[in-house]
């Protein structure tokens, strides 16, 4: 099976939440000897799809709603929490910002999640953490993972930064995603997965589509195979092979026209 990531004009970008689209591992993309054009038409820039593949990683979404406390780093009393259920299987509150951590971080804005057998979400309302002025993360928007039998489905309509994966330098990042991870036992390590919906950052707006297997036993550096779809502009396919070759290297193609390729393709 192969990877492949596309681009092309999009239409005004309407999500479809009924579809069964999914979200990404963490792949960091980089050049590996790509010149600059392809013929002389399409001009190489892998930007989208390195930005693509970084932005929809589904591990600093899924620890935001399973990880709340340890992803703002609470204190005894910031944020405010305010219990809204607590009992041994479910967790409802609000998390309220205006105050200040012992390090300095100012918490501003608000967080309602809740967390339950096979149901868990989180909600930020304009929430930000910032140090000496600088936002160092922000959340506004929504996360929902629920729980079928084996599966996550996990619905993503939010803009984020300061995560692992995207600084709040780089500007927020904005999601409308949905996805699944299978089995949901198996991950980080072990599962396949499905994106499929849009992705927008200070420099453009893509739609992605695509579903990939990991199995870190087999190749711990690349997914062993799958496909992935980005659409921007132009149309790029990039095509992975971990249980064949797991160097963290793939086939990238351009409008359908072979590239030498990119490396740095890390979960």
């Amino acid at each position: 099976m192969t990877f492949r990531v596309v681009l092309d004009h999009p239409p005004p970008i309407a999500v479809n939440r009924k579809d069964m689209r999914v979200l990404i591992p963490a792949l960091i993309l980089s050049g590996c000897g790509v010149s600059a054009s392809v013929g002389t038409e399409v001009e190489l820039d892998s930007t989208p799809v390195k930005e693509s593949v970084r932005a929809v990683q589904p591990g600093p979404l899924l620890d935001l709603v399973h990880q709340t406390d340890a992803v703002i780093g609470t204190e005894a009393d910031c944020p405010r929490i305010e219990a809204i259920v607590t009992d041994a299987d479910i967790r409802h509150e609000r998390w309220f910002g205006g105050c200040t951590l012992e390090d300095g971080t100012e918490v501003l804005g608000a967080i309602e999640r809740f967390s339950g057998p096979d149901h868990a979400w989180i909600t930020g309302t304009d929430f930000r953490l910032a140090q000496n002025g600088d936002v160092v993360f922000g959340f506004d928007g929504a996360i929902e993972v629920t729980e079928v039998d084996a599966l996550w489905l996990v619905d993503v309509s939010a803009s984020i930064c300061g995560t692992e994966d995207w600084s709040c330098t780089e500007g927020l990042l904005g999601m409308d995603l949905t996805s699944t991870i299978f089995p949901a036992s198996g991950f980080p390590d072990n599962y396949n997965i499905t994106v499929s919906g849009a992705v927008a950052t200070d420099r453009s707006t893509v739609t992605v589509d695509g579903a990939w297997t990991v199995d870190h036993d087999s190749c711990a550096v690349e997914p062993t195979d799958g496909s992935l779809t980005i659409r921007q502009g132009s149309l790029h396919a990039l095509t992975l092979d971990g249980a064949i070759a797991c160097d963290a290297c793939g086939e990238w193609e351009v409008q359908g026209q072979p590239t030498p390729g990119l490396c740095g393709l890390n979960q």
